[in-house]
C-alpha cells in the first residue's frame, strides 16, 4: 500500500482538501479487498485511490501517485461519496449479453 504521509496535508494550487469519510470498518474492508494476488489492477487503483483520498491527499497528487489522469481521480471522488464507498470500488453490471465461451454452430449442407 502507499504511503500518504509525505503527500497529505500538502501545499497545493486551489481549494483546500477535504479528506473522504472512511471509518475504521470500511478501512478495514478496502485494505483486505486489496491484498488478494488475484484483484483487479483497477479495483486495486480504486482502492488505493480511496485510500488516498480519505487520508486527505489531494485528487492532483493522487492522479500523479497512480498515473491517472486528473479527471479520472475527480470521477472516482465522485464515486465515492456518500454511503457505502468501499461498495462501489467493482464495476457496475454491463448491459449487453454475456460473451459465450462456446463456438457457434456451423452450417453443414
Amino acid at each position: 500500500m502507499i504511503n500518504p504521509a509525505p503527500w497529505a496535508g500538502r501545499s497545493h494550487p486551489g481549494p483546500r482538501t477535504v479528506p473522504l469519510a472512511l471509518s475504521e470498518d470500511q478501512r478495514t474492508t478496502v485494505e483486505a479487498a486489496l491484498r488478494p494476488d488475484k484483484t483487479e489492477k483497477r479495483i486495486v487503483r480504486r482502492g488505493e485511490a480511496l485510500l488516498l483520498m480519505a487520508d486527505g491527499v489531494a485528487p492532483g497528487d493522487v492522479a500523479k501517485i497512480l498515473g491517472v489522469h486528473p479527471r479520472t481521480v475527480q470521477r472516482w471522488r465522485a464515486r465515492f461519496r456518500g454511503p457505502a464507498p468501499e461498495s462501489k470500488l467493482a464495476d457496475a453490471p454491463r448491459s449487453g449479453r454475456p460473451p459465450s465461451l462456446s463456438r457457434p454452430p456451423t452450417a453443414r449442407g
